[in-house]
Protein backbone atom coordinates (compact mmCIF):
# COMPACT_ATOMS: atom_id res chain seq x y z
CA UNK A 1 0.00 0.00 0.00
CA UNK A 2 2.77 2.55 0.79
CA UNK A 3 4.99 1.95 -2.18
CA UNK A 4 1.59 2.33 -4.61
CA UNK A 5 0.79 5.77 -2.83
CA UNK A 6 4.20 6.77 -3.31
CA UNK A 7 4.04 5.55 -7.04
CA UNK A 8 1.16 7.58 -7.54
CA UNK A 9 2.58 11.17 -5.36
CA UNK A 10 5.61 10.50 -7.89
CA UNK A 11 3.62 10.20 -11.11
CA UNK A 12 1.33 13.44 -10.24
CA UNK A 13 4.43 15.50 -9.31
CA UNK A 14 6.64 14.53 -12.55
CA UNK A 15 3.41 15.09 -14.72
CA UNK A 16 3.14 18.23 -12.76
CA UNK A 17 6.68 19.44 -13.24
CA UNK A 18 6.58 18.43 -17.15
CA UNK A 19 3.79 20.78 -17.31
CA UNK A 20 5.74 23.74 -15.80
CA UNK A 21 8.58 23.13 -17.92
CA UNK A 22 7.27 22.39 -21.18
CA UNK A 23 3.88 24.41 -20.90
CA UNK A 24 1.51 23.64 -23.86
CA UNK A 25 3.76 20.82 -24.85
CA UNK A 26 0.97 18.23 -25.53
CA UNK A 27 -2.31 18.82 -25.60
CA UNK A 28 -4.72 15.91 -26.23
CA UNK A 29 -7.40 15.92 -28.87
CA UNK A 30 -9.92 16.06 -26.18
CA UNK A 31 -8.63 18.80 -24.83
CA UNK A 32 -9.03 20.78 -28.15
CA UNK A 33 -12.23 22.90 -28.63
CA UNK A 34 -12.58 21.87 -32.29
CA UNK A 35 -15.73 23.50 -32.54
CA UNK A 36 -13.66 27.08 -31.82
CA UNK A 37 -11.15 26.81 -33.86
CA UNK A 38 -13.49 25.79 -37.02
CA UNK A 39 -15.79 28.99 -35.99
CA UNK A 40 -12.15 30.94 -35.48
CA UNK A 41 -10.67 30.57 -38.45
CA UNK A 42 -13.49 28.64 -41.31
CA UNK A 43 -16.77 29.95 -39.57
CA UNK A 44 -16.87 33.81 -40.91
CA UNK A 45 -14.56 33.33 -43.44
CA UNK A 46 -14.89 30.73 -46.57
CA UNK A 47 -17.44 28.24 -44.23
CA UNK A 48 -20.60 29.39 -42.09
CA UNK A 49 -21.17 28.24 -38.51
CA UNK A 50 -23.60 25.92 -40.44
CA UNK A 51 -20.86 24.32 -42.74
CA UNK A 52 -22.76 26.20 -46.17
CA UNK A 53 -20.63 28.86 -48.38
CA UNK A 54 -19.91 32.25 -47.16
CA UNK A 55 -20.20 34.97 -50.14
CA UNK A 56 -16.72 35.21 -50.50
CA UNK A 57 -16.22 31.49 -50.22
CA UNK A 58 -18.30 30.87 -53.10
CA UNK A 59 -16.55 33.30 -54.96
CA UNK A 60 -13.15 31.49 -53.81
CA UNK A 61 -14.72 28.03 -55.48
CA UNK A 62 -14.35 26.46 -51.65
CA UNK A 63 -16.61 23.44 -51.14
CA UNK A 64 -19.62 23.33 -48.77
CA UNK A 65 -19.63 20.92 -45.89
CA UNK A 66 -23.36 20.57 -46.32
CA UNK A 67 -23.08 18.40 -50.06
CA UNK A 68 -23.50 14.71 -49.53
CA UNK A 69 -21.76 13.82 -52.72
CA UNK A 70 -18.44 15.87 -51.87
CA UNK A 71 -18.59 14.34 -48.35
CA UNK A 72 -19.11 10.97 -49.21
CA UNK A 73 -16.09 11.54 -51.78
CA UNK A 74 -13.77 12.76 -49.63
CA UNK A 75 -11.55 11.07 -46.89
CA UNK A 76 -10.48 12.24 -43.58
CA UNK A 77 -6.38 12.34 -45.06
CA UNK A 78 -7.91 14.83 -47.83
CA UNK A 79 -9.53 16.76 -45.63
CA UNK A 80 -6.33 17.04 -43.58
CA UNK A 81 -4.44 17.33 -46.41
CA UNK A 82 -6.37 20.49 -47.84
CA UNK A 83 -6.53 21.91 -43.77
CA UNK A 84 -2.68 22.02 -44.04
CA UNK A 85 -1.86 22.61 -47.67
CA UNK A 86 -4.62 25.15 -48.68
CA UNK A 87 -5.07 25.69 -52.03
CA UNK A 88 -3.03 28.70 -54.02
CA UNK A 89 -5.13 31.95 -54.23
CA UNK A 90 -7.92 29.99 -52.55
CA UNK A 91 -7.36 28.76 -49.11
CA UNK A 92 -4.16 29.64 -47.16
CA UNK A 93 -2.05 26.94 -45.56
CA UNK A 94 -3.11 26.22 -41.89
CA UNK A 95 0.04 23.72 -41.04
CA UNK A 96 2.12 27.12 -39.51
CA UNK A 97 -0.96 28.40 -37.70
CA UNK A 98 -2.53 25.21 -36.11
CA UNK A 99 -0.93 22.14 -34.69
CA UNK A 100 -1.22 18.60 -36.54
CA UNK A 101 -3.62 17.75 -33.41
CA UNK A 102 -5.86 20.62 -34.11
CA UNK A 103 -5.70 19.87 -37.83
CA UNK A 104 -7.20 16.20 -36.98
CA UNK A 105 -9.85 18.11 -34.54
CA UNK A 106 -11.37 19.85 -37.15
CA UNK A 107 -12.25 16.41 -39.37
CA UNK A 108 -15.01 15.32 -37.44
CA UNK A 109 -16.21 19.32 -37.66
CA UNK A 110 -16.40 19.45 -41.12
CA UNK A 111 -18.07 15.88 -41.26
CA UNK A 112 -20.63 17.11 -38.66
CA UNK A 113 -22.52 19.17 -40.99
CA UNK A 114 -23.47 16.23 -43.37
CA UNK A 115 -26.24 14.92 -43.15
CA UNK A 116 -27.12 11.65 -43.66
Amino acid sequence: MFKTGIFAVTAVAVVACMDAFFPGAHISRADIDARNLYMTHCGGCCHGPDGKLTDLGRALGARDFTDAAWQAKTTDEQIIKQINDGTPEKMKPFKEELTPDEIKALVPVVRSFWKK
